[in-house]
């Protein structure tokens, strides 16, 4: 195999494990959601300038369960992971609540500008019409924290360039599978 292609595939299993706890989080937030302890926070951030559906609920709910998710990974880690790749990105290098929290609040503060721009061109909320907006809503958290990952977490650059083919495919998919499960 070429070497590029190596690491193309290495990166795309380490991020692969690094958005786990995304994952995770998504879903148990999504569950949270429907208790009455983030009824309280069930408003939105501001409505005319990022629309109805973005909501302090989300903007604290994603972090605080992120966190939480990445410290169950970081004990699962040594038993799922037992011969890493070479250069591999351990989630137990990081603090759990350090990495957890800022992942968790870059993915949901990183859909604030694409919802301010939709809203002032009148594009309703989960309009999945245009193909356009379809890809831009599912690029711009994990690009957001693709950032976050070079320029603070100082991830090595081909992985963040991995990072902007994969993860949107992976968003997409998450999404569905949320949506087939009945969480969106």
């Amino acid at each position: 195999m070429p070497p590029i292609l190596q690491v193309f595939f290495q990166d795309t299993s380490n991020i692969l494990w690094l958005i786990c706890p995304l994952f995770i989080a998504g879903i148990i937030e999504a569950f949270l959601w429907k208790t009455p302890l983030f009824e309280p926070l069930n408003f939105p951030i501001n409505q005319s300038l990022f629309g109805a559906n973005k909501k302090w609920r989300g903007l604290v709910s994603l972090p605080l369960t992120n966190a939480v998710s990445v410290l169950l990974c970081q004990i699962l880690e040594p038993l799922l992971i037992k011969d890493p790749l070479p250069n591999w990105i351990s989630l137990a290098s990081f603090n759990w609540l350090e990495y957890g929290l800022l992942v968790g609040l870059v993915f949901n503060l990183s859909e604030l500008p694409n919802s301010f721009i939709k809203r002032r061109l009148g594009i309703p909320p989960g309009d999945e019409s245009s193909l356009l907006f379809y890809f831009v809503d599912h690029t711009d958290s994990p690009y957001g924290t693709l950032l976050l990952w070079y320029f603070y977490f100082q991830f090595p650059g081909h992985m963040i360039l991995t990072g902007l083919l994969v993860t949107p495919l992976l968003f997409m998919t998450a999404t569905w599978i949320r949506k087939k499960l009945g969480l969106k």
